[in-house]
């Protein structure tokens, strides 16, 4: 399955672990900075792909988001139907790579399968067999 984004940061191809999250995520309230934990679910986003619809929240944001790289516990990657200026400056303060203007059927994916992200040509392979 392919999706087609546009990339804000970054560049390259990453593959992992994908985790979905299907509600606007809200870096200071749901996610611990140090531990790369997303709260609400318990799931770790630490090395994996993040896909969000957008988030939400303050400009505290983007310091949690610089708190997860600082710990080594950042996303490889956030994949997102809409971005906001907080999670793009995030983002890039946390040198994050971001893809942005996705299709909202990519929160339809299964949590724990393998995504490609390819930033150069904005386009995200899933195979969900």
């Amino acid at each position: 399955m392919k999706f087609k984004g546009e990339t804000i940061f970054g560049s390259g191809i990453i593959s992992g672990e994908l985790v979905v999250y299907r509600e606007p995520l809200s870096f200071l309230g749901d996610v611990d900075g140090k531990n790369g934990i997303i709260r609400t679910i318990n799931v770790s986003i630490a090395s994996k792909i993040l896909a969000i619809p957008s988030s939400r929240g303050s400009t505290v944001g983007p310091y949690v988001m610089y708190q997860l790289s600082k710990y080594g516990r950042a996303p490889l990657a956030i994949l997102s139907v809409k971005a906001d200026a907080m999670l793009i400056i995030g983002a890039i303060m946390a040198q994050i790579p971001i893809m942005t203007n996705l299709p909202r059927e990519i929160l339809n994916l299964k949590s724990g399968v393998t995504a490609r992200v390819d930033l150069d040509r904005g386009e995200v392979y899933v195979d969900e067999s």
